[in-house]
């Protein structure tokens, strides 16, 4: 079985045996591809979807054997028309509700590949919603198998087990909200972890502007560490996680040591930075998040690896000291302004880029060198940054972890 979240890419590319998750396929363009040629490749990416998630190689081709072995890679502008913008429009255009899919394109043994990552559902299932010639039927729910088949959901028993993960899914997600009723020991009904977290979000930021204003030039950086369950930490505990969880103690831009020290706030702790433009906010229900002002000039390649690097490690520190088992978390990094000219392809018209990974807490200490390469290539894709520039991103942020 293949785990979404640990899985090594080239671990990916060379295993050459189809399963119900994982599907390889030859080079292609997206851009030059017929409809009923995208069609096949929807039909792959619902059908992981519905079943446990899964991932879709290209660039394996299947040797006279019929065996997925021949590892040809894909040209640079293949690896680039797999924007997830265009791919993400057919999906909408064509399955409800919209899968959620990531687009990687790694090098392995020297090649270029495009790996699609999809998620199973978490709520509802994905259904047909208009078809495609000979690949999509409208109406239909499509599985995934244990013969490495995409297809139609037709038996009795295949239904009823996408029925039983839609209850299982409101049962876990019911039991998040009473969870967070209890540890908050609130009167008036939650409507939901999420909601309360993006709440929580909003506040803080507002709070960290009032009191920052910002000047003309600067760009504003924000991190989440987002938890899948609501927990009720004390602030004790919590005090003691954040003094442990710096990986940089002295000059760090993302906290340092001397930036630990948080005072207490409505349900958390709160720390705003004497030496410079930064605050972060740790609240007891397990949620931490962290602001900093950087000048325009300052946020290059360099800077950006670095952040990345320090705050993944910061992470994977934290919830180490907390929890450091399975429970799920979503890293997340958003930057809100312009760049530095060395990061000139940003897109135009868009005025905040933002990136995420979902990790367990023990995944996330273990492999942080592929974790933090993993979110800042994908803040570089934000960015616009050419493939040329997003393969030197990776091996410095690897670097600059497996040296600290």
């Amino acid at each position: 079985m293949i785990s979404l979240k640990t899985c090594d890419p080239e671990e990916l590319v060379c295993r050459g045996v189809e399963s119900d998750e994982l599907d390889y396929k030859a080079a292609m363009n997206w851009h030059t591809m017929s409809r009923t040629a995208k069609g096949k490749i929807l039909r792959h990416l619902t059908a992981f979807a519905n079943t446990r998630g899964g991932h879709l190689v290209i660039g394996v081709r299947e040797n006279s054997s019929g065996v997925p072995d021949d590892l040809t890679g894909v040209s640079e502008e293949e690896a680039a028309s797999f924007d997830p913008t265009p791919v993400g429009n057919f999906i909408n255009a064509h399955i409800e509700p919209p899968i959620d899919f990531t687009i990687d394109r790694p090098l392995v043994k020297g090649k270029r590949f495009v790996i699609f990552t999809v998620r199973p559902f978490t709520v509802l299932p994905h259904i047909c919603s208009r078809g495609v010639e000979g690949e999509l039927q409208e109406g239909v729910f499509y599985i995934r198998t244990s013969e490495a088949s995409s297809r139609p959901a037709r038996r009795a028993l295949e239904l009823q087990e996408i029925l039983r993960r839609c209850m299982r899914n409101e049962r876990e997600q019911l039991g998040r909200v009473l969870r967070g009723i209890l540890y908050e020991t609130k009167t008036v009904p939650d409507s939901g972890f999420q909601s309360r977290f993006s709440d929580q979000s909003l506040d803080a930021e507002r709070y960290f502007k009032r009191r920052m204003q910002a000047s003309a030039g600067e760009v504003l950086l924000k991190f989440f560490i987002i938890p899948d369950n609501v927990v009720n930490l004390s602030p004790e505990k919590m005090a003691q996680a954040v003094k442990n969880a710096p990986a940089v103690r002295h000059q760090a831009v993302f906290i340092g040591e001397n930036e630990c020290a948080g005072r207490n706030a409505p349900g958390s702790l709160r720390m705003i930075s004497a030496g410079r433009r930064m605050m972060w906010q740790f609240f007891r229900n397990g949620l931490f998040l962290a602001f900093v002002y950087v000048d325009h000039a300052a946020l290059n390649q360099e800077y950006l690896c670095r952040y990345v690097a320090e705050a993944v490690a910061f992470a994977g520190n934290l919830t180490a000291e907390l929890c450091g088992g399975e429970e799920l978390l979503t890293l997340k990094i958003a930057i809100a302004g312009t760049a530095a000219p060395e990061l000139a392809h940003y897109r135009a018209g868009s005025n905040e880029v933002t990136a995420e990974i979902n990790r367990s807490a023990a995944d996330l200490l273990s492999g942080r060198e592929n974790h933090a390469a993993r979110l800042v290539r994908r803040l570089g894709e934000g960015f616009k940054l050419p493939d040329s520039m997003l393969d030197q991103l990776e091996p410095a942020v690897k670097k600059f972890l497996e040296r600290r």
